[in-house]
């Protein structure tokens, strides 16, 4: 359930179980575009935010059985 701001109405979505989505080539591709990310926030020294991230699409992966490249970071 999410409320709109200042009417007082109550507006339903349906949940995602509910609707035709390709689960896992979304999470194959937003895992792709994190990484990129990833890269990025290493490039300008944003290494808590990076190990956040790290671990955030790590997470991901695991949830879809998505395999990773070895990081050359490390």
């Amino acid at each position: 359930m999410a409320r709109g701001s200042g009417s007082g109405r109550t507006h339903w979505f349906l949940p995602l179980e509910n609707a035709w989505v390709n689960k896992d080539a979304i999470a194959k591709s937003l895992a792709a575009d994190l990484e990129m990310h990833l890269g990025q926030l290493e490039e300008i020294g944003a290494m808590v935010a990076a190990a956040h991230l790290e671990a955030a699409i790590e997470s991901l992966c695991r949830e879809f059985g998505i395999p990773r490249k070895a990081s050359d970071t490390d």
